[in-house]
């Protein structure tokens, strides 16, 4: 009977310590360590400058933050101010929430209390959008949403379409509606 018994309580400790093995498997703790996708670069309060072959800054970039996503290396910014500085002598200011570059693209598309105006013009010159992209290739401000609010001096509009050539300082609006502030 001694043997049996061995026997008997060596399967009986071959079980349990098997089912201890297999019970100390945790499948929350396979969860929990796989890790989200992270950015292929995160920056913090970041100033990033562009420039010419030349050296001279074309464009001054500053972020609360910016994220390059690793999927397809596209570019999110957050509390963006930009210096348009690529025409010379034609200086241009942008303030946005946020902002967006497409991969390998030469366009920034900016959204939420967007604000665009001329460093060397007058304080009242001033275009608001709730979005607006600028093509640096064609030096080209457009707004992609509709309606846009404008305002020059005692002058405000809301028009359907703007485009500005930071170049030339040409302006094109379509469906203009405005009035005057002044009495």
């Amino acid at each position: 009977m001694n043997s049996r018994w061995l026997t008997l309580t060596g399967m009986l400790g071959v079980l349990v310590l098997g089912f201890g093995i297999l019970w100390s498997r945790n499948p929350v703790t396979e969860v929990i360590s796989e890790m989200p996708a992270q950015p292929s670069y995160y920056l913090k309060d970041a100033i990033v400058t562009t420039t010419e072959e030349n050296g001279m800054p074309n464009v001054r970039l500053i972020a609360g933050s910016i994220e390059q996503r690793p999927g397809d290396e596209s570019i999110v910014l957050h509390s963006v101010r930009v210096d348009y500085l690529k025409v010379p002598d034609k200086k241009w200011f942008l303030s946005a929430q946020q902002g967006f570059v497409p991969p390998d693209s030469h366009k920034i598309q900016f959204s939420g209390d967007v604000e665009l105006r001329p460093v060397d013009g007058p304080s009242s010159a001033v275009l608001r959008s709730d979005e607006l992209t600028i093509d640096s290739d064609r030096n080209l401000a457009y707004t992609t949403t509709s309606p846009v609010a404008m305002r020059f001096g005692s002058y405000s509009m809301n028009v359907k379409h703007f485009e500005a050539d930071l170049k030339t300082e040409k302006v094109r609006m379509e469906s203009v509606n405005g009035r005057s502030d002044a009495g």
